[in-house]
């Protein structure tokens, strides 16, 4: 049996991993999750053997509680989901005391939670990104796009004028990746790679509808000029197992707007369709066969994915 420690319990992502570990493996995997919130406000808390109520992941407090929970509870694997808990992930990386954890991360995961390094590290091997900006000189009005450096998901992420950059402050701007403006639709590649057998699969998903900023319908599809940047992008990472990012058109071709060293709640739309990465991400971590959770999609090949939202009663008290 494979303990594995799942960070973030509380997110999408998160949620989505237990899900397809448990409807894969059963019994066979002991999941620990762990979240800021009590059990009662964390679905995957239902999908979990043991439950942590935790610090938040940036709090000293909580790399001493994730270290004692890897002991306590012989931990083989832990997956960090948030940028904070992969800087805390390479402490642990570096203590020989874990020398036999598998860390679903590494220095350079770590390094690429900043969007400005990840632009750099991503030019560096070839990638295309969209065009930083530099607004001095530029009409007051002229758009571009802005996200956090240290940002999670699209928080943060927006179109802004040049006027509006003006009016912010030095720290402020120094906290921000400034680029050109792409054009949509945005497109999410789950991308499997695995870095010991050059094994590379990428799967596209266009988003149909958004509601309040989840994706309610979506085109699975594949992309060859995509599929090609996953695997540039899977070698330079060294990546055993699933990441997503995004891309969208800019002036020639497709440019990758971001880059999650993690897969993301919307993942789960894709191993809905047949193409499990969730569980291949495992199984390749694991030294299992992945072969048969993931497939090459055709060119012209393609899947329409709806969602609904699910209920589930966690708590009832009288």
């Amino acid at each position: 049996m494979t303990a594995i420690l799942l960070g973030a319990a509380g997110t999408g992502t998160s949620f989505a991993i237990a899900s397809r570990l448990r409807a894969v493996w059963g019994d066979e995997v002991r999941i620990v999750s762990v979240d800021i919130n009590p059990p009662e406000l964390v679905t995957a808390s239902l999908l979990s053997d043991i439950f942590v109520q935790v610090p938040f992941a940036d709090n000293p407090a909580y790399e001493n509680k994730i270290r004692t929970i890897v002991l306590s509870e012989g931990i083989d694997v832990y997956v960090p989901i948030l940028n904070e808990e992969h800087l805390v992930a390479q402490n642990i990386i570096g203590d020989p005391n874990f020398g036999g954890l598998d860390v679903w991360s590494s220095e350079l995961y770590a390094r690429c939670i900043d969007k400005e390094l990840a632009d750099q590290f991503l030019k560096s091997i070839g990638v295309p990104t969209p065009k930083i900006i530099d607004p001095v000189g530029l009409s007051p009005q002229a758009e571009c796009f802005v996200k956090p450096r240290s940002g999670f998901g699209s928080k943060g992420a927006r179109k802004v004028s040049v006027e509006e950059l003006s009016d912010l402050s030095k720290s402020e701007l120094e906290s921000l990746i400034v680029q050109e403006v792409c054009e949509g639709p945005e497109v999410t590649v789950d991308s499997f790679y695995d870095a010991q057998m050059d094994v590379s699969f990428a799967y596209c998903r266009e988003r149909i509808e958004i509601k309040s900023g989840v994706c309610t319908k979506a085109r699975v599809f594949f992309d060859p000029e995509l599929a090609d940047i996953a695997r540039r992008i899977g070698k330079g990472l060294q990546q055993r197992g699933t990441i997503c990012f995004q891309a969208m058109r800019a002036r020639n071709g497709w440019a990758i707007t971001d880059l999650n060293v993690r897969s993301g709640a919307g993942t789960a739309i894709t191993c809905s369709a047949g193409f499990d990465v969730l569980a291949a991400a495992f199984a390749c971590r694991t030294g299992q066969n992945y072969s048969k959770f993931v497939r090459q999609l055709a060119v012209d090949e393609e899947f329409i994915v709806t969602r609904q939202y699910t209920e589930f009663v966690m708590a009832h008290r009288q």
